[in-house]
Protein backbone atom coordinates (compact mmCIF):
# COMPACT_ATOMS: atom_id res chain seq x y z
CA UNK A 1 0.00 0.00 0.00
CA UNK A 2 1.24 3.59 -0.35
CA UNK A 3 1.51 6.16 2.61
CA UNK A 4 -1.07 8.27 3.57
CA UNK A 5 -1.97 10.27 0.53
CA UNK A 6 -0.79 14.26 0.33
CA UNK A 7 -4.43 16.22 0.90
CA UNK A 8 -4.72 18.05 -2.37
CA UNK A 9 -7.33 17.23 -5.62
CA UNK A 10 -6.56 15.87 -8.74
CA UNK A 11 -7.01 19.69 -10.12
CA UNK A 12 -4.65 21.06 -7.66
CA UNK A 13 -2.28 18.62 -8.95
CA UNK A 14 -2.65 19.04 -12.23
CA UNK A 15 -2.49 23.02 -12.24
CA UNK A 16 0.27 23.04 -9.80
CA UNK A 17 2.27 20.65 -11.53
CA UNK A 18 1.69 22.42 -15.23
CA UNK A 19 2.33 25.70 -13.60
CA UNK A 20 6.01 28.18 -13.02
CA UNK A 21 7.04 29.20 -10.10
CA UNK A 22 6.92 28.26 -6.38
CA UNK A 23 3.55 26.70 -6.75
CA UNK A 24 5.62 24.03 -9.29
CA UNK A 25 8.36 23.82 -7.03
CA UNK A 26 5.96 23.08 -4.07
CA UNK A 27 3.90 20.33 -5.59
CA UNK A 28 7.46 18.36 -7.12
CA UNK A 29 8.66 18.31 -3.53
CA UNK A 30 5.80 17.01 -2.33
CA UNK A 31 4.75 14.72 -4.82
CA UNK A 32 9.16 13.57 -4.47
CA UNK A 33 8.74 13.02 -0.89
CA UNK A 34 5.39 10.97 -1.45
CA UNK A 35 7.51 8.97 -3.78
CA UNK A 36 10.23 8.63 -1.72
CA UNK A 37 7.78 7.15 1.09
CA UNK A 38 6.68 4.76 -1.18
CA UNK A 39 9.59 3.06 -2.91
CA UNK A 40 11.22 3.06 0.59
CA UNK A 41 8.10 1.23 1.77
CA UNK A 42 7.84 -0.97 -1.27
CA UNK A 43 11.86 -2.11 -0.89
CA UNK A 44 11.79 -2.45 2.97
CA UNK A 45 8.78 -4.74 3.19
CA UNK A 46 8.01 -6.03 -0.06
CA UNK A 47 11.17 -6.83 -1.41
CA UNK A 48 12.49 -9.91 0.25
CA UNK A 49 15.50 -10.05 -2.23
CA UNK A 50 16.88 -7.13 -0.78
CA UNK A 51 16.46 -8.38 3.08
CA UNK A 52 20.56 -8.00 3.10
CA UNK A 53 20.71 -4.05 2.88
CA UNK A 54 20.93 -2.06 5.82
CA UNK A 55 18.54 0.67 6.02
CA UNK A 56 20.72 3.33 4.59
CA UNK A 57 21.49 1.26 1.49
CA UNK A 58 17.80 1.11 0.72
CA UNK A 59 17.38 4.59 1.32
CA UNK A 60 20.02 5.94 -1.20
CA UNK A 61 17.96 3.01 -3.69
CA UNK A 62 14.95 4.93 -2.54
CA UNK A 63 16.56 8.44 -3.35
CA UNK A 64 17.86 7.70 -6.77
CA UNK A 65 14.42 5.98 -7.61
CA UNK A 66 12.16 8.51 -6.13
CA UNK A 67 13.50 11.11 -8.51
CA UNK A 68 13.56 9.18 -11.49
CA UNK A 69 9.72 7.83 -10.66
CA UNK A 70 9.50 12.16 -10.55
CA UNK A 71 10.47 12.18 -13.81
CA UNK A 72 8.50 9.79 -15.58
CA UNK A 73 5.31 10.28 -13.74
CA UNK A 74 5.80 14.09 -14.93
CA UNK A 75 6.91 12.62 -18.70
CA UNK A 76 3.45 10.67 -18.52
CA UNK A 77 1.29 12.98 -17.04
CA UNK A 78 -0.93 13.99 -19.96
CA UNK A 79 -1.81 10.77 -19.72
CA UNK A 80 -3.46 10.74 -15.96
CA UNK A 81 -6.75 10.51 -17.16
CA UNK A 82 -8.19 11.04 -13.14
CA UNK A 83 -9.62 7.62 -13.26
CA UNK A 84 -7.96 7.58 -9.49
CA UNK A 85 -6.23 10.30 -7.09
CA UNK A 86 -3.07 11.01 -9.03
CA UNK A 87 -0.84 10.49 -5.75
CA UNK A 88 -2.46 6.52 -6.35
CA UNK A 89 -1.46 6.57 -10.12
CA UNK A 90 1.94 8.27 -9.33
CA UNK A 91 2.43 5.32 -6.56
CA UNK A 92 1.57 2.99 -9.53
CA UNK A 93 4.01 4.64 -11.84
CA UNK A 94 6.75 4.33 -9.62
CA UNK A 95 6.38 0.98 -8.26
CA UNK A 96 6.14 -0.58 -11.83
CA UNK A 97 9.86 1.45 -12.59
CA UNK A 98 11.55 0.52 -8.91
CA UNK A 99 10.56 -3.48 -10.02
CA UNK A 100 11.81 -3.33 -13.88
CA UNK A 101 14.84 -1.71 -12.45
CA UNK A 102 15.29 -4.32 -10.00
CA UNK A 103 14.83 -6.88 -12.44
CA UNK A 104 18.00 -5.32 -14.59
CA UNK A 105 20.02 -5.00 -11.85
CA UNK A 106 20.33 -8.90 -12.02
CA UNK A 107 22.06 -8.44 -15.53
CA UNK A 108 24.73 -5.26 -14.73
CA UNK A 109 27.20 -8.03 -14.66
CA UNK A 110 27.23 -8.15 -18.30
CA UNK A 111 29.99 -5.36 -18.62
CA UNK A 112 28.89 -2.96 -21.76
CA UNK A 113 32.32 -2.31 -22.36
CA UNK A 114 33.19 -6.24 -22.60
CA UNK A 115 30.63 -6.49 -24.80
CA UNK A 116 31.83 -3.74 -27.08
CA UNK A 117 35.21 -4.95 -27.23
CA UNK A 118 35.15 -8.92 -27.15
CA UNK A 119 35.36 -10.88 -29.99
CA UNK A 120 31.76 -10.93 -32.30
CA UNK A 121 29.42 -13.73 -30.92
CA UNK A 122 31.35 -14.64 -27.96
CA UNK A 123 31.04 -12.14 -25.00
CA UNK A 124 27.39 -12.45 -23.88
CA UNK A 125 28.28 -16.14 -24.15
CA UNK A 126 31.03 -15.90 -21.91
CA UNK A 127 29.45 -13.40 -19.15
CA UNK A 128 25.98 -14.53 -19.78
CA UNK A 129 27.10 -18.43 -18.24
CA UNK A 130 23.98 -18.98 -16.45
CA UNK A 131 21.54 -18.61 -19.25
CA UNK A 132 18.89 -21.81 -19.23
CA UNK A 133 19.98 -22.61 -23.13
CA UNK A 134 22.22 -21.44 -25.96
CA UNK A 135 19.19 -20.19 -27.86
CA UNK A 136 18.50 -17.96 -24.69
CA UNK A 137 22.51 -16.94 -24.79
CA UNK A 138 22.41 -15.84 -28.52
CA UNK A 139 19.15 -13.79 -27.82
CA UNK A 140 20.39 -12.13 -25.25
CA UNK A 141 23.81 -11.67 -27.11
CA UNK A 142 21.65 -10.34 -30.14
CA UNK A 143 20.12 -7.80 -27.30
CA UNK A 144 22.83 -6.67 -26.09
CA UNK A 145 24.58 -5.73 -29.23
CA UNK A 146 22.10 -3.78 -30.14
CA UNK A 147 21.86 -1.65 -27.13
CA UNK A 148 25.45 -1.47 -27.84
CA UNK A 149 25.32 0.08 -31.23
CA UNK A 150 22.70 2.28 -30.32
CA UNK A 151 24.55 3.80 -27.54
CA UNK A 152 27.77 4.37 -29.35
CA UNK A 153 25.89 5.88 -32.82
CA UNK A 154 22.91 7.73 -31.58
CA UNK A 155 23.82 9.23 -27.91
CA UNK A 156 25.70 12.24 -26.98
CA UNK A 157 29.41 11.88 -25.35
CA UNK A 158 27.88 12.80 -21.80
CA UNK A 159 24.75 10.53 -22.41
CA UNK A 160 26.96 7.20 -23.45
CA UNK A 161 29.14 8.37 -20.43
CA UNK A 162 26.04 8.65 -17.81
CA UNK A 163 24.03 5.44 -19.43
CA UNK A 164 27.37 3.48 -18.83
CA UNK A 165 28.45 4.64 -15.52
CA UNK A 166 24.67 4.91 -13.98
CA UNK A 167 22.79 1.69 -15.64
CA UNK A 168 25.76 -0.69 -16.37
CA UNK A 169 28.59 0.23 -13.69
CA UNK A 170 25.87 0.86 -11.15
CA UNK A 171 27.99 3.93 -9.87
CA UNK A 172 26.55 6.56 -7.76
CA UNK A 173 24.57 9.43 -9.54
CA UNK A 174 26.40 11.87 -7.18
CA UNK A 175 30.23 10.16 -8.31
CA UNK A 176 29.00 10.46 -11.80
CA UNK A 177 28.34 14.19 -11.75
CA UNK A 178 31.49 15.19 -10.32
CA UNK A 179 33.05 13.02 -12.69
CA UNK A 180 31.26 15.46 -15.62
CA UNK A 181 31.71 18.59 -13.54
CA UNK A 182 27.73 18.84 -12.56
CA UNK A 183 25.09 17.96 -10.17
CA UNK A 184 22.86 15.03 -9.01
CA UNK A 185 20.13 16.86 -10.93
CA UNK A 186 21.83 17.23 -14.15
CA UNK A 187 23.21 13.64 -13.87
CA UNK A 188 19.42 12.75 -13.88
CA UNK A 189 18.39 14.98 -16.67
CA UNK A 190 21.00 13.51 -19.03
CA UNK A 191 19.80 9.86 -18.09
CA UNK A 192 16.15 10.38 -18.57
CA UNK A 193 16.86 12.04 -21.86
CA UNK A 194 19.20 9.27 -22.96
CA UNK A 195 16.98 6.30 -22.43
CA UNK A 196 14.47 8.32 -24.04
CA UNK A 197 16.16 8.77 -27.15
CA UNK A 198 17.86 4.86 -26.58
CA UNK A 199 14.81 3.76 -26.83
CA UNK A 200 13.31 5.89 -29.80
CA UNK A 201 16.46 4.38 -31.42
CA UNK A 202 15.77 1.01 -30.41
CA UNK A 203 12.56 0.95 -32.18
CA UNK A 204 13.78 2.54 -34.88
CA UNK A 205 16.38 -0.66 -35.36
CA UNK A 206 12.82 -3.02 -34.67
CA UNK A 207 13.28 -3.83 -31.22
CA UNK A 208 10.68 -3.69 -28.98
CA UNK A 209 10.42 -3.61 -25.14
CA UNK A 210 8.84 -7.14 -25.06
CA UNK A 211 10.92 -8.54 -27.42
CA UNK A 212 14.20 -7.43 -25.34
CA UNK A 213 12.32 -8.00 -22.19
CA UNK A 214 11.34 -11.58 -23.63
CA UNK A 215 14.97 -12.56 -24.05
CA UNK A 216 16.07 -12.60 -20.14
CA UNK A 217 12.57 -14.00 -19.22
CA UNK A 218 13.94 -17.64 -18.98
CA UNK A 219 16.48 -16.89 -16.25
CA UNK A 220 16.61 -18.74 -13.57
CA UNK A 221 17.89 -16.66 -11.19
CA UNK A 222 15.43 -15.40 -8.39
Amino acid sequence: MPPRPIERSNEAWLADLRSTGRERDRALLELRDFLLRAILVYLSRRRSDLAGLDFEELRQLAEDWAQQALLKVLDQLDGFRGESKLTTWAYRVSINLVAGELRRRRYRDLSLDGLVEAAPGESALQLDADSPSPEARLSRSQVWDAVSRAIDQDLSERQQHVIRRVVLDGAEPERVAQELGTNRNNVYKILHDARRKLKRSLLARNWSSEEMLAAFASSDAP
